[in-house]
């Protein structure tokens, strides 16, 4: 005669236990992963930081040492600004920090050269929700070309 083995499953308790921590587990995952979708809501005057880069006004100079620099003529303090120099074979970027209040002129370091294009794209600083200070590049198509 032969015998049968008697096969032992899971029991529910167990089962139930598994799947809830399953769920919790992919859950808290597709909640980190959309944390980077959504953007932190940065405030500057209480408003939108980005409706506030329409409020920059920058007028930009030109030495006759060729160097070259602009004056903050807006009511907004711009904390930094992203140079983006485009030339036949492409383009740089690269950030100056140089805190410039309303009414300053500020010479920036470099040359300017007829050849290529040098566009000024401000960097403001705002506040985020928790109180932390964070800082936004305006749109490209807020810049200045020297």
């Amino acid at each position: 005669m032969r015998k049968i083995k008697q096969k032992k499953g899971v029991s529910p308790v167990v089962s139930t236990v598994l799947l809830i921590m399953i769920v919790i587990i992919l859950a808290v995952i597709i909640l980190m992963w959309s944390r980077g979708f959504i953007k932190e809501k940065v405030l500057k005057f209480d408003k939108p930081i980005d409706s506030v880069c329409s409020e920059v006004s920058i007028k930009t100079f030109v030495n006759p040492d060729n160097s070259f620099g602009f004056t903050n003529l807006g009511n907004v303090p711009i904390h930094a600004v992203d140079l983006k120099t485009s030339y036949a074979g492409g383009s740089d970027i690269e950030t100056i920090n140089t805190h410039v209040n309303p009414g300053i002129s500020v010479e920036l370091p470099g040359t300017y050269s007829a050849n290529d294009e040098t566009k000024i794209i401000p960097i403001l600083l705002g506040e985020t929700k928790a109180g932390g200070v964070k800082e936004y590049t305006c749109p490209e198509s807020s810049g200045v070309i020297v």
